[in-house]
């Protein structure tokens, strides 16, 4: 399969450093499709065409299809392989592409602050406009101090390199079951505990937010994620800082995600569920 890539930040150099990370994910048992190198031993050829210039490689065609719109894996086997290669990998041959879910550093796609920090932006903004402006200073500060907690020790946390985007687009599978991966452009090296909180972060859907309480939904959301966090941690073993600083990550999943920053979004701004999403971000920060 050729691709072809306008993105500045693909170069052959960072090709390769896909092609390692591949070998590690089929090492472990997920099958990703190998990048193809040239007869020169490259994995990339430049091409300009109407004055612009990209990087064309070849891949693998998969040999598992995608999932389909809708299809659901079993999420549990999905993410169980984030604790094997962490396991493994923790701390080696690490790259100075940071992954899409980053915090603190800065993913390739990042410009003055990480995707969360810009999310959690957008949380407050959409509180101040309905004029919460007391919760608005709530996420603000709740925010500054999950970060402050997580500096204090965030130089020494261990790290591995990811693919960094399990959405079921690039999953590849067989008879509804988990095979493999496409699509590392967002991969890079990033804290293990915040790809854990982020791989295995539950929100509830417009329908649930609607016909749930709000207890319930937290109830639902701190349950659905330590099952699959305990498939992780059947092979991997956090060290005492990851064990305390994880319960950061986890709130700043739950709070700044994208797509959970969308729904509270909306929901803030529809007077028919404002004061319940008021009363969901509070008990994410205080639960």
């Amino acid at each position: 399969m050729l691709k072809i890539n306008s993105v500045s930040c693909m170069s052959d150099e960072r090709l390769h450093e896909i092609s390692r990370l591949i070998s590690r994910y089929n090492d472990i048992g997920v099958y990703c499709p190998a990048l193809i190198k040239t007869c020169g031993g490259d994995l990339s050829v430049s091409w300009t065409h109407g004055g612009k210039n990209y990087i064309c490689y070849a891949e693998e065609y998969a040999k598992y299809p995608v999932c389909r719109d809708g299809e659901e894996l079993d999420r549990a086997k999905t993410v169980e392989h984030l604790g094997v290669l962490a396991s493994r990998y923790t701390n080696i041959d690490l790259v100075k592409a940071h992954s899409m879910w980053s915090i603190i550093d800065l993913s390739m796609f990042d410009t003055d602050v990480d995707e969360k920090q810009e999310n959690a932006d957008m949380l407050v903004s959409a509180a101040s406009e309905v004029g919460y402006d007391e919760l608005s200073r709530e996420v603000a500060d709740f925010n500054l101090k999950m970060r402050e907690e997580i500096l204090g020790d965030f130089a020494s946390l261990p790290r591995c390199v990811f693919q960094g985007d399990l959405n079921s687009s690039n999953l590849l599978c067989e008879d509804g079951n988990f095979k493999g991966l496409i699509d590392f452009n967002l991969s890079g090296t990033d804290v293990n505990i915040n790809v854990f909180a982020n791989e295995t972060n539950w929100f509830p859907a417009e329908d649930e937010f609607d016909a749930s309480a709000v207890p319930d939904m937290i109830n639902k959301m701190r349950a659905a994620q330590a099952e699959l966090l305990d498939v992780i941690f059947r092979h991997y073993v956090m060290n005492e800082t990851e064990s305390r600083l994880l319960p950061c990550y986890e709130k700043i999943a739950d709070l700044f995600q994208y797509p959970n920053v969308r729904a509270m979004t909306k929901w803030l701004h529809d007077a028919a569920r404002r004061e319940k999403c008021a009363e969901l971000i509070r008990g994410i920060m205080r639960t």
